[in-house]
């Protein structure tokens, strides 16, 4: 059986992608992320982390956001294949 690791996207390094694994976050983030369709399974890409590390920027679906380490830690992603 074939076990999948997850971590939070706050870990994704620079320059790479992932998948969209759970959202354990609420109220309107939830909400706002969702209508960006960040939901499980959407490919998400780190783009580049602000000098002092917060906010990062992510590829969503064709559109880059800017995250806080804090909401993105809520965000669980595994391996893209």
């Amino acid at each position: 059986m074939d076990h999948e690791t997850f971590s939070p996207l706050s870990d994704l390094p620079e320059g790479t992608r992932a998948r969209v694994h759970a959202l354990h976050l609420s109220g309107g983030m939830r909400r706002r992320l969702q209508d960006l369709g960040l939901v499980a399974g959407t490919r998400v890409s780190c783009i580049q982390r602000a000098a002092a590390g917060d906010p990062t920027a992510y590829r969503i679906r064709g559109a880059v956001i800017a995250l806080r380490a804090d909401d993105a830690s809520q965000i669980e992603i595994g391996v893209d294949s």
